[in-house]
């Protein structure tokens, strides 16, 4: 009795599970027959072997477990290199220049630039934060008479022979008057097109402004530049000693071929013309370097153009290379803008006015921020009623040459 109440339990529950999988079946055929996608892909996984065989080994594993392993194994193989070029960056790939932030990099280190105006481009322009704001000049009983400034000599000894073109590029002024004379120029100019304007048409001059190779529109800018009375001079990019700051495009480097070097260099002289000379933009790394400074100036040399080494390395070797090649040299004595603060401007420009008066001249560098246009505005009126002489790069260059020969 108790064995046929088994069997007879055991058929129930088995026509049970019949009955529960016919209707599963026959939900799941409504299904995909409702949806013609699910009834393609499941026709399709129909086909599909359910087990694969392991070559060498005699053994079968189901087609859902090799499924489930290479979609793990790609899964962690994803993880993997997107975690890759979160700590290391894309490989294969140029590198996009470095545009430091003041919190990428300390203030020391640079002078952070303003908001470009009327600019087409991106391109910032600075200066690295130099900590020698005054740098005096050596003085002259130090040097050999021959090569204490200039080696060209005045253009009024050899009436016949040509001039260089740093003298045929001069702005024509008068000559100074008994009293301090002053350059003031202006660095990174064309870049930022509307601070630039700014500073050749408020500023009464004569200013010299030295552009940037890499400005656009230069033959336009620096001609409306000159017609309002400033001198021009081209700023070269060159290799600051900080890594993380960005000099621009087409800067020059030390680790250069000299070929490449003279290569950049003559692309930066023919951006635009009538210039009197170059001045170093950055370059704290490359002007403490004698052979890379050597090939630059070479070129600069044979342009018969001068060379105003704007110091931002207290080791620079500007002065002494371009006395071995017999080229006018100048060097700045003040920065003026390290902080963008009209009364620390007119604190520096304090300092200018007052080197001038103890050593006879003094020569600034600025940059078109809105305080040193607002400074300078005032300032220089004023100074010139004190009796000070503002005048160009050239004519300073010019006075030192005839002190020295005098």
């Amino acid at each position: 009795m108790e064995t046929f109440v088994s069997r007879k339990t055991t058929h129930v529950k088995a026509k049970a599970k019949a009955h529960r999988q016919a209707r599963k079946h026959k939900a799941a055929h409504k299904r995909r027959h409702a949806n013609p996608v699910l009834a393609f892909l499941a026709a399709q996984w129909a086909r599909v072997p359910k087990v694969v065989r392991i070559p060498g080994m005699n053994h079968d594993i189901e087609v859902v477990h090799v499924l489930v392993f290479i979609a793990i194994l790609g899964g962690a193989i994803g993880a993997g290199y997107g975690g890759a070029q979160a700590l290391f960056g894309k490989s294969g790939t140029t590198p996009r220049p470095v545009v430091t932030t003041q919190h990428e990099t300390s203030t020391h280190n640079m002078i952070l630039p303003e908001p470009n105006g009327n600019t087409v481009h991106g391109a910032l322009a600075y200066e690295e934060r130099v900590t020698e704001e005054v740098y005096l000049t050596p003085e002259p009983h130090l040097e050999a008479p021959s090569v204490e400034v200039a080696s060209v000599p005045p253009a009024t000894t050899m009436p016949d022979a040509p001039q260089p073109q740093w003298m045929q590029n001069a702005l024509d002024v008068p000559v100074p008057h008994d009293g301090p004379i002053i350059a003031i120029v202006i660095d990174d100019m064309g870049v930022d097109r509307k601070r630039s304007r700014h500073m050749w048409e408020d500023v009464p001059g004569p200013l010299t402004l030295s552009f940037m190779s890499y400005a656009e529109d230069l033959p336009e800018q620096t001609q409306a530049a000159k017609k309002s009375g400033h001198e021009l001079m081209l700023h070269m990019s060159m290799e600051p000693s900080n890594v993380t700051i960005d000099p621009g495009p087409n800067v020059l480097m030390t680790a250069m071929a000299d070929s490449e070097i003279k290569s950049l260099t003559d692309w930066g002289l023919n951006r635009f013309s009538g210039f009197v000379g170059v001045n170093n933009h950055m370059g704290s790394r490359f002007t403490e370097d004698a052979h890379a400074m050597r090939v630059v100036l070479s070129e600069v040399k044979d342009r018969g153009l001068l060379f105003l080494d704007s110091r931002t390395s207290p080791k620079s070797v500007g002065r002494s290379v371009a006395r071995d090649l017999g080229m006018p040299i100048l060097e700045r004595n003040v920065f003026l803008d390290n902080d963008n603060d009209v009364d620390k401007v007119r604190h520096q420009l304090e300092q200018v006015e007052r080197l001038a008066r103890k050593q006879g001249f003094a020569i600034a560098i600025g940059h078109p921020r809105d305080a040193t246009i607002e400074a300078l505005k005032t300032w220089v009126p004023d100074a010139i009623s004190r009796g000070i002489n503002i005048v160009p790069i050239s004519m300073l260059l010019k006075s030192r040459m005839r002190s020295n020969q005098g």
